[in-house]
């Protein structure tokens, strides 16, 4: 326990700002930051050397931040405010915005959808559980589960293609 407390205490501030460079919300920062040392605190006893230590913490970051974007399927858009990355930021902005503009689009698609299909095709589509897994969980065949989603996604494509 001494040992985790005297290695949070070396790299919180370092982790935070490591986290700070990718993401803006203070709410976000401070949950990730809790789930790398969550991570760190699980992996302590595989670790010898403070180089190993120093990796795991970092290793953890990185894979704690993709994962974040990854399941709020955001675009990264670096924070640094130098000149020449301005027109860049502007661009990204941009491109957030349009994106978030369509998701928006596809969440009232998706509400005209039945709740059964939206519910596999978001467990499938988002969650990444495979059409196996959503069957067993739901006791029918994965041929049901694979109609149910590829209903949603013809009902997107051919709704979107109006919108846009």
């Amino acid at each position: 326990m001494d040992h985790f407390k005297e290695i949070y205490s070396g790299y919180k501030h370092r982790v935070y700002f490591f986290v700070a460079k990718y993401l803006s919300e203070e709410e976000d920062i401070e949950e990730i930051v809790q789930d790398i040392f969550m991570h760190v605190w699980k992996y302590l006893s595989k670790t010898n050397s403070p180089s190993e230590i120093e990796a795991l913490i970092f290793k953890s970051a990185k894979q704690e931040i993709s994962n974040f974007y990854r399941k709020r399927k955001m675009i990264f858009v670096p924070l640094e405010n130098s000149p020449e990355n301005q027109d860049e930021e502007s661009s990204e902005i941009e491109k957030q915005l349009q994106q978030e503009d369509q998701l928006k689009k596809i969440e009232n698609l998706l509400e005209q959808v039945p709740e059964r299909s939206r519910e596999f095709f978001i467990q499938n589509k988002i969650q990444n559980l495979s059409l196996f897994t959503i069957a067993q969980e739901n006791d029918i065949s994965k041929t049901a589960v694979e109609k149910h989603v590829n209903k949603v996604l013809k009902f997107l494509r051919a709704n979107l293609n109006l919108l846009f």
